[in-house]
């Protein structure tokens, strides 16, 4: 019986295997949430899901490029990276809310793109290839 060893993976397949490639289901999931939210919360809040949306897609790319810059060594620690990350989104998230860009209910729904896209995407990634030696 001999043991099963993964094969080493590229660059290119490392991004799309990981976070990075998880961002287009994250979209998608956004587009199809958006395509629904007239039925949901009536064509007048409609943008609101979009705008939710395209923070999930543009959080889990930051996410993505933090985790990507601490595994190739960044300067700056994780913890540090990801609370200025979270700042932002929080601050975007309020600035949208208090100028009336969406509303919270319709900005929620358009987050829970995030995840959504990431379970779809699990799911229907390809298992990464191993050899037996």
């Amino acid at each position: 019986a001999g043991s099963i060893e993964r094969a080493p993976m590229t660059d290119l397949e490392t991004e799309q295997n990981g976070l990075f490639g998880l961002i287009f289901p994250v979209a998608i999931a956004a587009v199809v949430l958006t395509m629904l939210a007239p039925f949901v919360v009536g064509m007048d809040q409609a943008s609101g899901v979009a705008v939710g949306g395209a923070l999930a897609t543009l959080n889990l790319a930051a996410i993505a490029l933090v985790v990507r810059g601490v595994m190739r060594g960044a300067v700056l620690s994780w913890g540090a990276l990801a609370t200025v990350k979270f700042a932002l989104l929080v601050f975007v998230t309020w600035i949208v809310i208090k100028n009336h860009w969406a509303g919270v209910f319709p900005l929620a729904l358009g987050y829970a793109a995030l995840p959504l896209g990431i379970v779809v995407g699990q799911l229907t990634r390809a298992a990464p290839a191993r050899r037996e030696g």
